[in-house]
């Protein structure tokens, strides 16, 4: 089949998907047909304990993934924090990815390696209000066909977009609703407000900011306040021009 074909087939099949796990194993499907094996398309969090809001299309050796979560080496992984500052792939073998490395990301990468986790190519992917993301490639051993990661980047970006567009959905129709106070004050947050700032803002004490703040949390049913403004910009409850300092 022609790239473009192909491309264009798999954006309309997925068009058609309801739920983000369908989405995820037709793109993975898609990614090991071309030749590559193991692919993570994923927000830069803990595989196995992904916040709210965080897409985690993730296909790799499960041992890894438990020695990867296990030893939270998401807070080191050197793919997370170079594709957190660049725009272009990147493969891992270039100088520019290796050059600069700690001695715990040279020993994570070896690690990965010897799980099948190897010569990766990676793609950084952007979005408003998305966590940090990117769709890590794998070739098999045998290499995979040039025009594939041309292709593997445009269907990436899509599905990583289209995975936004369900999750949001979801996360509309099961969130509670905020009050305006909750609103408002989450709002500040992301503005990178203090509580006694926003106290002072709003003409109440910095406790009753600090209650409401843990009152949208806990409806939000998330752990940290960072995770509470993404989950209410992607449920609608504040906007990107709330935020807006």
């Amino acid at each position: 089949m022609h790239p473009a074909a192909r491309l264009w087939s798999f954006v309309d099949s997925c068009e058609t998907l309801s739920s983000v796990d369908a989405l995820g194993l037709r793109f993975l499907d898609e990614m090991s047909e071309m030749g590559f094996p193991y692919v993570a398309l994923a927000s830069h969090v803990d595989p196995l304990k992904p916040p709210p809001g965080a897409i985690m299309v993730l296909r790799y050796p499960p041992s890894w993934v438990a020695h990867y979560s296990s030893e939270h080496l998401d807070r080191i992984d050197p793919v997370f924090e170079v594709a957190s500052h660049r725009t272009t792939p990147f493969w891992w073998r270039e100088p520019s990815f290796l050059d600069g490395l700690k001695r715990p990301q040279r020993r994570m990468l070896s690690e990965g390696g010897e799980a099948g986790i190897k010569d990766g190519y990676t793609i950084p992917i952007r979005g408003p209000g998305a966590l940090p993301a990117s769709c890590s490639l794998i070739p098999d051993s045998g290499g995979a066909d040039p025009i594939h990661y041309t292709l593997a980047h445009a269907m990436a970006v899509f599905a990583h977009e289209r995975a936004r567009q369900l999750l949001a959905a979801s996360i509309v129709n099961d969130t509670p609703k905020l009050t305006a106070r909750e609103r408002e004050c989450l709002a500040l947050v992301a503005r990178g407000k203090s509580d006694w700032v926003i106290s002072c803002l709003l003409g109440v004490s910095e406790g009753a900011v600090n209650r409401t703040v843990e009152r949208a949390k806990k409806r939000l049913g998330v752990a940290t306040r960072t995770q509470a403004v993404v989950r209410a910009l992607q449920a609608g409850e504040i906007s990107l021009f709330d935020v807006a300092d």
